[in-house]
C-alpha cells in the first residue's frame, strides 16, 4: 500500500512521516510536494492520501477561504491523475463548534464525502474524517497549535504563564499516527473520534512540566516517570532543550584517592551498561522515539553527532574521559559515537527501560 501525505511538513504531517517510514514496514509514505501540480506523478500512485494541509492560525476568514481551497484542489489534482484513492481527512473535535472554525472542518467533510461517494460505482475510493483532540509533541512550535509546547517553551525560559484548571482530552503524537496507520490500512469508516491517551487538568500539565524543569535541570535528576503518559509529557519538555545545552556536568567529588561523579540520579526504573570502542570506531547511527538515555565517556576522547531526522543540520560534542560530563539523546535525533583518541574508549550508559523487557525494540538506523 502506498500512502501519499499532503501537508507532511506540518505540525502532525512531519510526525506521520517519520512513523510510517520507520516503523510500518508494510506501507510506503510519500511526502506530497507543497503545490500538488508539481508533484502529480507521485499523487497518481498513491492508495491513500491523508489531507492535513491545513491552517490553524491568522485571520479566520482567509483560514476559512484557504483551507476549503486546499482540500478541493486535493480533490482536483486526484481527478486530474484519474486517481480514486481513498480520503482520510485530519479534522478535529472543533468540527462541532458552532462558528466559521468548525464551519469549514463540516464542509470538507462533505464535500470529500460527495467525491468519494462518485467513484463508488466505478473504482475504490473511500472517506474516512478524523476527529482530532489536543495532540502534543516534541519539536512543535510554541504559541501555535499545542499548549503543551507553549508551556514547555516559557517553563524553559521563565516566562510567565495564565494557568486555568480546565479539563483537556491530551493524545501523544505516536500514539495517534498509531490509530491513523491502523485506519489507513484496515476498513473504510466514514467517521472516527480518535481516542485520547489521558484526560487531565491543565495546571496539571503546567505542574509536572514544572517538576521536570527542577528535578531534571536544577537538581540534575531523571525524574520519576509514572506511566507512559509521564515519559512521553517528559520527552516533549526535554525537545525544547537547545542542543547548546544538552551537555550536563556530572557532580564529582576529587581527593587524594582519586575521583569520584555521579553520573545517574534516577527516580525511575533503568538499566545501565558500558562498551568499549577501538580507536576511529563509529558506534551508532540510529535514534530512538522513547527511549531516553544517557552517554558518558570514563576514559579517552570522543565525538557524539547527533542530528534531528528529517533535516540536516549536525551538532557535535567533543568529550574526553576527564571532562565528567553526561549528555542525553533527545527523541528523533539520529546519534552516533566515535573514539577520536589513540588509546580505548570506555563509555558508561543508562537508559530507562530494560532491554529484556521490551516487546518491540526502539532503535531505528539512519546514519549522522
Amino acid at each position: 500500500m502506498i500512502i501519499g501525505i499532503n501537508g507532511s511538513y506540518g505540525f502532525i504531517g512531519y510526525h506521520l512521516w517519520l512513523y510510517l517510514n520507520y516503523k510500518c514496514d508494510d506501507v510506503d509514505v510519500i511526502r506530497l510536494s507543497r503545490n500538488l501540480e508539481d508533484d502529480l506523478d507521485n499523487l497518481g500512485k498513491c492508495d491513500v492520501v491523508i489531507h492535513m494541509a491545513e491552517k490553524n492560525r491568522g485571520d479566520i476568514n482567509e483560514l476559512y477561504k484557504n483551507n476549503k481551497q486546499s482540500a478541493k484542489h486535493l480533490t482536483e489534482m486526484l481527478d486530474k491523475v484519474n486517481n480514486p484513492a481513498r480520503i482520510i481527512y485530519t479534522s478535529s473535535t472543533h468540527e462541532d463548534d458552532d462558528n466559521i472554525n468548525g464551519q469549514w472542518r463540516r464542509e470538507n467533510n462533505e464535500m470529500f464525502n460527495k467525491w468519494s461517494v462518485s467513484y463508488y460505482t466505478r473504482a475504490r475510493a473511500g472517506f474516512t474524517s478524523l476527529k482530532l483532540p489536543n495532540i502534543f509533541r516534541p519539536f512543535c512550535k510554541p504559541n501555535y497549535n499545542s499548549f503543551v509546547a507553549t508551556f514547555c517553551n516559557k517553563i524553559l525560559n521563565d516566562e510567565e504563564l495564565q494557568v486555568n484548571d480546565n479539563k483537556v482530552n491530551l493524545l501523544y503524537i505516536d500514539n495517534l499516527c498509531n490509530q491513523i496507520y491502523k485506519i489507513a490500512t484496515g476498513i473504510k469508516i466514514y467517521d472516527t473520534k480518535i481516542r485520547h491517551d489521558k484526560i487531565v487538568s491543565v495546571k496539571y500539565i503546567y505542574d509536572t512540566l514544572l517538576r521536570f524543569k527542577q528535578e531534571y535541570l536544577n537538581e540534575n535528576r531523571i525524574p520519576k516517570l509514572k506511566n507512559n503518559f509521564e515519559i512521553d509529557l517528559f520527552n516533549t519538555f526535554r525537545s525544547y532543550i537547545p542542543n547548546d545545552n544538552r551537555l550536563f556536568n556530572a557532580d564529582s567529588h576529587n581527593d587524594d584517592r582519586g575521583r569520584l561523579s555521579e553520573l545517574v540520579i534516577s527516580k525511575t526504573q533503568g538499566q545501565i551498561f558500558f562498551s568499549t570502542t577501538k580507536p576511529n570506531v563509529v558506534r551508532g547511527n540510529h535514534f530512538h522515539t522513547r527511549r531516553i538515555e544517557r552517554f558518558c565517556v570514563l576514559e579517552g576522547e570522543a565525538s557524539v553527532k547527533i542530528r534531528k531526522v528529517g533535516t540536516d543540520e549536525i551538532t557535535e560534542y567533543k568529550i574526553k574521559g576527564t571532562d565528567s560530563k553526561v549528555i542525553d539523546m533527545p527523541v528523533y535525533y539520529t546519534h552516533n559515537l566515535e573514539n577520536i583518541g589513540n588509546t580505548e574508549l570506555i563509555c558508561c550508559f543508562w537508559m530507562n527501560d530494560i532491554l529484556k523487557e521490551q516487546k518491540i525494540d526502539d532503535t531505528y538506523f539512519e546514519k549522522v
